[in-house]
């Protein structure tokens, strides 16, 4: 099996869904709305993009992270097709849900409360993202992911018995019990993205 280094990235963008989700609520605004209905169903209707203020920008952007998801969603249900190991069994397992809920309290909840009309603020929340994710990347904490958690994803310490005994994290939807019969996807050398058979 070999690694699936995208996967990673494209877990943490996927995590921060609800994020990008309030983000768009936070930055509403009914005004901009009316302005771009009317300038694509209006004719000679002109909509200035010097006229954006910075809420508009995050809405914007909100609005394709979210649409992005979506497609990272579809994609990532659609390409586990193939790829799957052999079956093999696990064994001492520890349920490690709480992951998703440090992931959501310590980074995203603060960044919720962004004040999405100053420039700083805004260029201070996009580094942020950004850090976040390379940090979660690079630290393999990638699968703290409450998007999945929604999507009913659990995550386990385990040991994988194929080939060898190896403890590793397993993500899987469903509860994984002691001696289940899994096949798995290795997303990295410590985590694998599992199924129950």
């Amino acid at each position: 099996m070999d690694n699936r280094p995208y996967l990673k990235t494209v877990l943490y963008i996927l995590s921060l869904w609800l994020l990008f989700l309030s983000l768009l609520i936070m930055s509403y605004d009914k005004v901009m709305i009316k302005n771009v209905w009317n300038y694509l169903f209006t004719e000679n209707f002109t909509f200035p993009i010097s006229s954006l203020r910075v809420r508009n920008i995050v809405f914007i952007v909100s609005l394709a992270f979210i649409f992005i998801g979506v497609f990272i969603l579809t994609i990532l249900a659609n390409s586990f097709g193939s790829g799957w190991s052999v079956a093999c069994t696990v064994s001492d397992i520890s349920n490690e849900n709480h992951e998703h809920l440090e992931f959501l309290t310590t980074y995203i909840m603060p960044l919720v409360f962004t004040d999405v009309d100053s420039k700083r603020t805004v260029l201070n929340l996009g580094l942020m993202i950004f850090v976040i994710g390379a940090i979660y990347v690079k630290t393999n904490r990638f699968y703290s992911n409450p998007s999945l958690a929604i999507l009913g994803f659990r995550i386990y310490k385990a040991n994988i018995h194929d080939r060898g005994v190896k403890k590793c994290t397993v993500i899987c939807r469903g509860i994984l019990k002691n001696t289940a019969s899994i096949k798995y996807i290795k997303i990295d050398d410590g985590t694998y993205l599992a199924k129950i058979i």
